[in-house]
C-alpha cells in the first residue's frame, strides 16, 4: 500500500486504520506527485490511496502517471478528498480512479475497499 497524502495528521490516520502485518502493509508515505511516482515504481504496491491535493503536484497527476505505466499489474487506485466535487469525481475515474470518496465522511469506507479487492484477488 502507498499512502498518497501531504497532511501528517491524515497519514498517521491512514497508517492506522490500513496497517495490519499479515494483511495490509502501508510501504511508504509520499506528499508529492514526484515522491509518490517514484515510490509506486520502487515499490510496486497492490492499492494506492491518493489524495487530489499535495505539497506539489497533484493527485490527478499521480493517477495519470501510473495508469500510463505498463507494468503488467493493475493497482487500486483510491481516491480520497475533501474535494469531493463531481467534476473533480469525472476527472479522476477518466484518468483510471477505482473509487471516489470524500475524506470528510467516507475514510472508514477504505479498509473494507481494501477487504473486497484482497477477497477479489
Amino acid at each position: 500500500m502507498l499512502i498518497v497524502e501531504d497532511l501528517p495528521r491524515v497519514q498517521t490516520l491512514l497508517r492506522e486504520l490500513i496497517d495490519e502485518p499479515g494483511r495490509f502493509e502501508v510501504l511508504a508515505v509520499a506528499d508529492t506527485e514526484a515522491q509518490a511516482i517514484a515510490d509506486y515504481q520502487a515499490l510496486q504496491p497492490d492499492a494506492v490511496i491518493i489524495d487530489l491535493s499535495l505539497r506539489q503536484g497533484t493527485g490527478l497527476g499521480v493517477i495519470s502517471a501510473l495508469r500510463r505505466r505498463d507494468t503488467g499489474k493493475r493497482p487500486l487506485l483510491i481516491v480520497l478528498t475533501n474535494h469531493a466535487f463531481p467534476v473533480l469525481e469525472a476527472a479522476c475515474r477518466s484518468a483510471g480512479a477505482d473509487h471516489f470518496l470524500d475524506k470528510s465522511r467516507d475514510v472508514p469506507k477504505v479498509r473494507g475497499l481494501l477487504e473486497q479487492a484482497r477477497a477479489a484477488a
